[in-house]
């Protein structure tokens, strides 16, 4: 770097006023001429230093405006990013250099750049202008480009198998994790750093259990914390609910659209079922679109990476037979004491140690589909035929049998459509053998009788709540 009367002459850097006079001749498209520096440029075209305004406001000009400007602020918060923005505006309104009427137009493009500030302020529109710039670039840029530097800062070391093994141990030993577990929540970590995943290749983590102070919770805040770079103190940032990330609200960002990865506590119950299907479209997309106020509907990068929490069995959510998009983890007791500090490093460790398969259709596919009300619904009807199989295929009846006569016979009432489907697919399970060749909806009532007969041999009823368990052969 060569230095001349207080300049850098290479880049044209004012050393005494922080004035880049590079960035203010490409902002006002000036040439140099041949073997000319920036310097030598600037002064031939008759300008001093006391004639240019602060150095933001020519950054301000030379990157686009205020927009573009936003994006290359170094900020930790949306609130940060406005008060910057906003003390630019105000400063660029207030500067002396502008006040001048002779001086004003010297460089027409910062003097359009300042007549732009004074105009929303004098109509009011400064704050809101600065609002939604903010709100933009932070949830655009700004946020994800800070996700990205501390998630890389956390988890750029070298592999070890051996600690990710140990962390495997761990958790086995302290919350009874099976190995099946182990290798979902990897997968799902893995999911999370893995760039331009497939979304239909999504798994959610679905921690359950009636048992009060399971760790569930606790587990959950700390996976997203560390998924995201963070210390689990800070693990409330990424915390939503399940209408705020299906954007109920008109003007909902999903926080998968800021995130790596997102917690939903306390979630899917019952009573939300009704939701199942924009649950499962959610999942599996890579985009949401985002309808900013006052502004036009956008299409946005969401990466869908949801750890759920309920007391709730993820079946009673799903209305299908079987759901691929999530794996649930049952948590029925409660684990060895711990301290904050070792569960995070645990998991920690788990997590930046963490390796994905080479396959990962093949690792998807390794995981079982979790059963849904479909399915519970037609092991219910199973059970009762295989009771009840006197009156439903007792000798001396009918030579065949059809699904809805099964069904009315079953349920008391007019059968609905989900009881007569949940009949049709337990019969078609059992029964498979018994149909007639000529009509696949008639069964044979005594061989149906026979596989009845055959399998109530296998059930067990326990004395001390009078349910009953059954250890079927299929």
């Amino acid at each position: 770097m060569s230095k001349q009367n207080g300049y850098d002459t290479d880049s044209g850097h004012i050393l005494s006023s922080g004035h880049d006079l590079k960035k203010l001749a490409e902002a006002m498209g000036w040439r140099k001429m041949d073997g000319e520096t920036y310097i030598d440029l600037f002064e031939r075209l008759g300008h001093t230093v006391q004639q240019l305004p602060d150095p933001s406001i020519i950054d301000t000009v030379h990157a686009g405006g205020l927009s573009a400007y936003a994006q290359t602020l170094e900020v930790s918060s949306q609130e940060e990013l406005k008060k910057k923005l906003k003390e630019l505006a105000i400063k660029t309104v207030n500067e002396p250099i502008f006040q001048d009427k002779k001086k004003i137009e010297t460089f027409p493009r910062l003097a359009n750049f300042f007549y732009h500030c004074q105009r929303l302020d004098r109509f009011d529109k400064l704050t809101k202008e600065v609002e939604d710039i903010s709100e933009y670039t932070w949830e655009t840029v700004t946020c994800k480009r800070n996700l990205d530097r501390q998630v890389e800062k956390l988890f750029n070391i070298k592999k070890d198998k051996a600690k990710f093994k140990e962390a495997s141990e761990k958790a086995k030993s302290i919350w009874g994790f099976s190995d099946k577990d182990i290798d979902a929540l990897r997968y799902f970590v893995c999911q999370t750093r893995h760039k331009n995943h497939n979304p239909s290749m999504n798994k959610a983590i679905y921690f359950w259990g009636t048992q009060k102070q399971t760790g569930k919770t606790t587990i959950a805040r700390t996976l997203v914390a560390i998924l995201n770079g963070d210390k689990f103190e800070n693990a409330g940032k990424y915390e939503s609910s399940l209408p705020h990330e299906l954007q109920y609200g008109a003007h909902d960002l999903p926080l998968a659209a800021l995130y790596n990865a997102v917690m939903i506590d306390e979630s899917l119950p019952k009573e939300a079922s009704k939701s199942y299907n924009i649950v499962k479209q959610a999942l599996t997309s890579s985009s949401a679109r985002y309808n900013r106020k006052y502004q036009s509907v956008k299409s946005i990068e969401c990466k869908r990476n949801y750890i759920f929490t309920s007391n709730d069995d993820i079946g009673d959510f799903i209305q299908d037979k079987e759901e691929r998009r999530f794996y649930a983890i049952e948590m029925k007791t409660k684990p060895k004491h711990t301290s904050f500090e070792e569960i995070y490093d645990i998991w920690l460790q788990f997590c930046v140690n963490a390796e994905p398969e080479e396959d990962w259709q093949m690792w998807y596919n390794s995981f079982d589909f979790v059963d849904g009300l479909a399915t519970k619904d037609m092991e219910e009807v199973i059970n009762e035929m295989i009771l009840q199989k006197e009156a439903i295929f007792g000798i001396g009846g009918a030579t065949y049998i059809t699904p809805k006569q099964v069904a009315d016979k079953l349920f008391k009432n007019e059968p609905n459509r989900a009881q007569k489907a949940s009949v049709k697919s337990a019969m078609e399970k059992l029964f498979a053998d018994c149909r007639t060749t000529s009509n696949a909806s008639y069964y044979k009532v005594s061989m149906c009788y026979d596989i009845a007969v055959e399998l109530a041999n296998t059930m067990e009823l326990v004395p001390d709540n009078g349910e009953v368990a059954q250890d079927l052969p299929f």
